[in-house]
């Protein structure tokens, strides 16, 4: 089964039917640069991790996944724990701690500006560089949310959003979302990818502009946010 991820043609090997039918919107009639496959001790693997669920689907799904986690930096691009929507014709990723609210952030937004906003991905985008911009990529991994198309954005702004009762946003310098950015990035075991992994996440974050979006679950919070962010950009 050939499918197109970020720009990337891969050989899925011997997928099951429930995968394949959960990949079918990024099939692809192109030539595979890379292949991958999974064994059963993989997908076994991944169905005993607490991020997994017992679903043999998802299991198979998660060890794919796995495997790219270990090829993409090895060819310029990773996954990006985030919320990735684009707004105003750029992308504005949203991260944070899993159950902070970035997902009740994105609809936020969504409510608030309509058809102007579409969600990339919902989860897990792939980040990757052409002409020196990061653009960020939707996948099936997109969240329970099942939120995700298979469309690119610009990055242009990463967000890191906590619970607060009081709605602000901040711009910060790259030194000071490193701790943050890190704790929300899927670093590969293999040592060469994992390096690749670091040097790119470096480079995303010299290319765009950060943010602290500390907001309740009004849609007060995403006029607060998204002003501050685009300053009045219509």
């Amino acid at each position: 089964m050939v499918c197109k991820f970020a720009d990337f043609v891969i050989d899925f090997k011997n997928p099951s039917l429930e995968v394949m039918a959960y990949l079918k919107d990024y099939l692809s009639t192109e030539k595979p640069q890379f292949e991958i496959q999974v064994t059963k001790d993989e997908i076994a693997h991944a169905r005993t991790l607490t991020t997994v669920t017992n679903s043999i689907v998802q299991a198979e799904l998660s060890a794919f996944c796995t495997k790219l986690l270990s090829l993409l930096p090895l060819h310029g691009a990773m996954f990006l724990h985030a919320s990735l929507i684009e707004a105003n014709d750029v992308g504005v990723a949203f991260t944070a701690i899993s159950g902070t609210g970035k997902s009740t952030h994105t609809l936020l937004w969504q409510k608030l500006l309509g058809d102007k906003v579409q969600i990339i991905n919902g989860d897990k985008p792939i980040v990757r560089f052409e002409n020196n911009i990061p653009y960020g990529y939707g996948t099936p991994w997109c969240g329970k949310e099942h939120w995700g198309k298979n469309a690119r954005t610009p990055i242009k702004h990463i967000c890191f959003i906590e619970r607060s009762e009081k709605n602000s946003c901040e711009k910060i310098t790259a030194e000071k979302a490193l701790k943050g950015i890190f704790s929300q990035l899927f670093i590969p075991k293999d040592p060469a990818a994992a390096l690749k992994t670091l040097e790119l996440l470096d480079k995303v974050l010299k290319s765009v502009d950060i943010w602290v979006i500390k907001c309740n679950t009004d849609i007060s919070a995403a006029e607060v946010a998204y002003n501050t962010i685009f300053k009045g950009e219509t």
